[in-house]
């Protein structure tokens, strides 16, 4: 959540407004942390560059870092995530498995649905005066 705080005129006094903002962040967990923004961001990475090598250095991770989170995760998950194909004359590269690529669009898709119901949850309780009336509130 973020806050941010406005100074205003009041009847020629100064007065404070709070601005309430928030912001969400899935993770989803087996046994631990499995699946979350970085992993997310990592996956889309190699769909579009076709490389878990030039994913890692456009997120700024060491590959071996990239690597450990990908295998990290497919052992706790159980399943493949990507795809490695190695070297040869046009060099190696990863892709994503079918499972992988599901997983992502499903985890997209359920962000995208919890975003929404909390934007709707948050306007009820920190809309606006309209919404609060009758309700104690701290702002």
């Amino acid at each position: 959540m973020f806050l941010s705080l406005y100074i205003y005129e009041n009847n020629g006094g100064v007065g404070l407004a709070v601005a309430l903002h928030y912001k969400m962040t899935l993770r989803l967990w087996k046994e631990e942390k499995v699946f979350g923004p970085g992993i997310l961001s990592l996956m889309q990475l190699i769909d579009r560059l076709g490389s878990l090598q030039k994913a890692a250095a456009e997120m700024g991770l060491a590959y071996s870092k990239a690597w450990k989170i990908i295998k990290t995760a497919e052992h706790t998950l159980g399943f493949a995530l990507i795809e490695r194909s190695i070297g040869g004359k046009n060099g190696g590269g990863s892709t994503l498995t079918c499972r992988g690529r599901a997983l992502m669009e499903q985890y997209l898709a359920f962000e995208q649905d919890a975003q929404e119901a909390v934007t709707m949850l948050f306007q009820k309780y920190f809309g606006g005066e309209e919404e609060n009336e009758g309700r104690n509130t701290v702002l």
